[in-house]
């Protein structure tokens, strides 16, 4: 038996270690996902690789649920005012980049909205669209297609949270979203595209977040290397099973919940037994949603000869890599040159006040 108790609740600097695996992830399963030219080994990780989606979803989960104010009430101006805050974090960073990237597409690399939007598309109605979030597969950057599924997961927020605070509705809830035909999900998506697919994982996210010290409790009565192997042992053979899809009726969206919360159970073992901070890794997770934003300009609009020419999968991923979070780190250096942090902090400053909320 361990001699000292371990919380295994996600702390902030291992989320960032987390979001750091999810857009490695992303950006490899983009690379290579286009044809196994590059070998099966390279185009089996490439479909692995989807998983960052999973990891992306769950850790907003977790954090809404584990960040919301300690003592408040769980009513409608509550939920209204977290979401509020969320929103415009969000938002407010989305449209810094949004607003630099598609002008410079369109004026200087020669990709016009129509290119985008469909020639017979109402340019300026889906322009609006995709500056809220909401233009799917169709947006000026295809990967921001999940803009309209974090967006929608969110507005779901308060009912979740309720259900995943009440043991049987939660216990219920998880296990129909587990077993029901994905078929009678699809109303969902009027939230958001794929909300369907991926509602079980957020809601796990939240119920973690919602019974982290029950769960660390638990996992404290198994000594923390053999919890480490344990999750190891689990999380590969999932993503080996969704990379190959080895295992009939078994579709991705029932693996990824399940190789989502081990891939995260394995970090944070890791975390607890080295007691290393992993710096380079974090540094990486808090670029990582610029990095969304911006790596397909760069690999698949403006710079695919470039990239694609170095010819090694490693090499190739390694280019990618590199340009997108430099161009992230110039972002940050210009964000903070012009004040960008100091106006998002006002905002959610008077979204506190008038809100009534109390941070935690």
């Amino acid at each position: 038996m361990p001699t000292s108790k371990i919380d295994y609740s996600i702390r902030p600097d291992e989320t960032w270690i987390i979001k750091a695996i999810a857009i490695m992830a992303m950006l490899f399963h983009h690379l290579f996902l286009g044809g196994p030219e590059y070998g099966q080994v390279t185009y089996a990780l490439a479909r692995a690789g989807k998983i960052c989606v999973a990891l992306f979803v769950f850790l907003s989960g977790y954090g809404m649920a584990a960040s919301f104010p300690n003592g408040m009430p769980c009513k409608v101006k509550t939920h209204f005012f977290v979401l509020c805050k969320r929103y415009a974090k969000f938002f407010l960073n989305y449209w810094f980049v949004f607003f630099i990237a598609v002008p410079v597409g369109v004026f200087c690399f020669g990709r016009p909205l129509e290119v985008a939007y469909g020639e017979n598309a109402n340019v300026i109605r889906s322009f609006i669209s995709d500056m809220l979030g909401q233009q799917s597969y169709s947006s000026y950057n295809v990967t921001w297609w999940f803009n309209g599924l974090i967006l929608g997961l969110w507005l779901l927020f308060p009912l979740l949270y309720w259900l995943m605070t009440r043991r049987i509705f939660s216990a219920c809830l998880l296990v129909f979203l587990l077993f029901c035909p994905k078929g009678m999900l699809n109303t969902l998506d009027l939230f958001g595209v794929e909300v369907s697919s991926y509602i079980l994982t957020f809601s796990l996210g939240i119920f973690l977040a919602l019974h982290k010290d029950g769960i660390s409790k638990f996992l404290n009565r198994l000594n923390p290397f053999l919890v480490l192997g344990f999750s190891i042992a689990i999380m590969a053979p999932l993503l080996y099973w969704r990379a190959i899809r080895a295992i009939a009726n078994l579709s991705s969206y029932r693996i990824d919940p399940f190789a989502t919360v081990f891939i995260v159970l394995a970090v944070v073992s890791l975390c607890r037994i080295t007691k290393r901070r992993f710096g380079a890794m974090q540094y990486v997770g808090r670029h990582s949603m610029n990095m969304y934003l911006t790596h397909t300009f760069i690999f698949g609009y403006f710079f695919r000869d470039f990239i694609y020419g170095f010819k090694f999968p490693i090499l190739i991923f390694l280019a990618l890599f590199a340009t997108s979070l430099l161009l992230s780190v110039c972002i940050e250096f210009v964000k903070r040159r012009i004040g960008f942090y100091r106006l998002l902090g006002k905002v959610v400053d008077i979204v506190n006040r008038v809100g009534g909320l109390v941070p935690k």
